[in-house]
């Protein structure tokens, strides 16, 4: 029935954990990189290195806020949605018992 919401809840919280994830990892990459400093083996691969990580910077911090906003928007939905269907049962024992 097309008039009714079906949402597996608990593949949405993973999705946001996921995103939360990819976030995290985005966010240190900078210091995957600064740890092989000593393994380039050249200064001009390592300068080569540090070059594409600071112009990557721009380009990553706006995958990293929208994970961010993503990550959010799926735990907030999971955790209102939750909240809303024990209302609804709520209501539904209460009504039940009179």
């Amino acid at each position: 029935m097309a008039d009714r919401l079906s949402v597996d809840l608990d593949a949405l919280e993973g999705f946001g954990s996921r995103l939360d994830t990819i976030k995290q990892q985005l966010d240190s990459s900078h210091h995957t990189i600064d740890s092989y400093d000593d393994a380039f083996g050249s200064d001009k691969v390592r300068d080569a290195m540090h070059h594409f990580e600071s112009h990557w910077r721009d380009g990553r911090k706006h995958v990293e806020n929208t994970a961010e906003t993503l990550a959010n928007m799926a735990h907030e939905s999971v955790k209102t949605i939750r909240g809303s269907d024990k209302d609804l049962a709520d209501k539904l024992r209460q009504g039940s018992s009179q």
